[in-house]
């Protein structure tokens, strides 16, 4: 099968699932006001650090405390083998803060708060801002790294294959209404990193081919040099997509509450990624370099 022949379909697919991330996006900012369902560390909030009486078991709090809205992690004591707790809790007025209170102390019996502070929305407005500074830098990275390695129209492959990724990610994660916190911006960035290093593997398959057929050929065919580029490499990029994936599942289905979210949004990335990187690089290369 020529992978490259067939591009239209994969840039329709590749398309539809872009702009169905979009539509997502442009729905959820209509209808809510947000693009997507930000977390404590965006919106702003309080951060408690609490100490039980009695030992309690994360897995218990989390439980007992799941039908409010709060992060919960826990952190070494100090000058003490136990654990203290950190809550991150969306900002309570005081009426709100005594109603959680006593459900603490009605699941938990006695503790004691160690630390209290309040997190004001600007900050989290500034993370978020830091956070889209952070992506496109790096996007910008990439570009001039694979620019310098290889050529201009390959590093433009990647970033649009990469742009892809990260908006089908975020368009289910916006559809799905996970979470958005920081731990979304490193899954986002690992997804990045994960997805280029596959994107390169084929493009240095490129470059090779087109250097052992540079004696022989004055115009080489692009087309055909990706196509045969690819499927040399095709068995390869399957594997490792598929067996990072496993694992990735792996840690949503047996991982604890607290990193299902990341492990979901790493799992979408990694399928955006291998679709990208196997069925749009090789592809969106072939066309570039048709129409220089």
């Amino acid at each position: 099968m020529s992978f490259v022949k067939l591009s239209k379909l994969w840039f329709a697919l590749g398309g539809l699932f872009m702009a169905a991330s979009l539509a997502v996006l442009v729905f959820n900012w209509r209808a809510t006001g947000q693009l997507f369902n930000f977390g404590i560390d965006f919106t702003g909030g309080t951060v408690w650090i609490i100490r039980f009486a009695q030992p309690v078991a994360l897995a218990d709090l989390r439980a007992g405390l799941s039908g409010e809205r709060v992060d919960i992690t826990t952190i070494k004591a100090q000058n003490s083998a136990a654990e203290d707790f950190r809550l991150k809790t969306i900002e309570l007025s005081d009426e709100q803060r005594e109603q959680f209170t006593a459900v603490l102390r009605e699941n938990f019996g006695a503790y004691e708060i160690l630390s209290f502070e309040n997190i004001g929305a600007s900050a989290g407005s500034d993370l978020a801002r830091q956070a889209l500074v952070l992506t496109v830098l790096v996007l910008s990275g990439m570009l001039i790294y694979i620019t310098f390695r290889f050529e201009f129209w390959t590093g433009l492959a990647a970033v649009l294959c990469l742009l892809h990724d990260v908006l089908v990610t975020l368009g289910v994660v916006s559809f799905l209404r996970l979470d958005f916190n920081l731990s979304m911006i490193a899954a986002i960035l690992t997804i990045v990193g994960y997805s280029i290093n596959a994107t390169i593997i084929i493009f240095d398959r490129v470059r090779e081919n087109l250097q052992s057929g540079q004696q022989t050929e004055q115009q080489p065919d692009f087309a055909a040099v990706a196509d045969v580029s690819l499927r040399s490499v095709l068995g390869r990029c399957l594997m490792t997509s598929f067996t990072t994936m496993l694992a990735v599942l792996a840690v949503y289905i047996f991982g604890g509450a607290s990193i299902k979210n990341f492990a979901l949004t790493m799992f979408i990335g990694f399928a955006a990624g291998a679709y990208s990187s196997i069925f749009l690089a090789a592809p969106l290369y072939a066309l570039f370099r048709k129409a220089a």
